[in-house]
């Protein structure tokens, strides 16, 4: 007797690098779940951020990701910028649970109490799309 493997668990192997993806974002934001936390000795910015379609779907974009964290006073505290052009990087960045591009560990200062965080998605081919600013309170934080 033989058996062959089979799975019903679609292979993943990203979205095609296209400039006219029909379900393409078309508008992002900053997800509720964004949130500063204190671990330790250490404060950081969870930042989720969610890209939905044209019909207010949830969906996955292929370009360039930058978040910005901004102080009450105006200062860049951090910025990162993710390649979601690369099939695995945009893997890793997805949370399938949230739908949600999550950046972890994004470090500010510890005595952080406020920030802002706003997001920019340039897509392939296509402007530039930006989020509007949601401020994060550190509960942690209650000096």
């Amino acid at each position: 007797m033989s058996f062959s493997g089979c799975t019903s668990v679609p292979k993943q192997i990203g979205p095609k690098q296209t400039s006219h993806w029909a379900y393409s974002p078309n508008t992002i934001s900053v997800h509720p779940l964004s949130r500063i936390q204190t671990n330790g000795d250490s404060t950081s910015v969870v930042a989720h951020i969610a890209m939905l379609d044209g019909d207010g779907f949830a969906c996955r974009g292929v370009g360039t990701l930058i978040v910005r964290i901004v102080a009450q006073n105006g200062t860049v505290l951090q910025e990162e910028v993710v390649n979601l052009q690369n099939p695995e990087t945009n893997r890793e960045f997805f949370d399938a649970v949230t739908r949600t591009y999550r950046l972890q560990n994004l470090h500010v200062p510890n005595d952080t109490k406020h920030a802002k965080l706003s997001a920019t998605f340039n897509s392939v081919g296509d402007k530039g799309i930006r989020s509007k600013t949601s401020t994060l309170i550190n509960h942690d934080n209650n000096e």
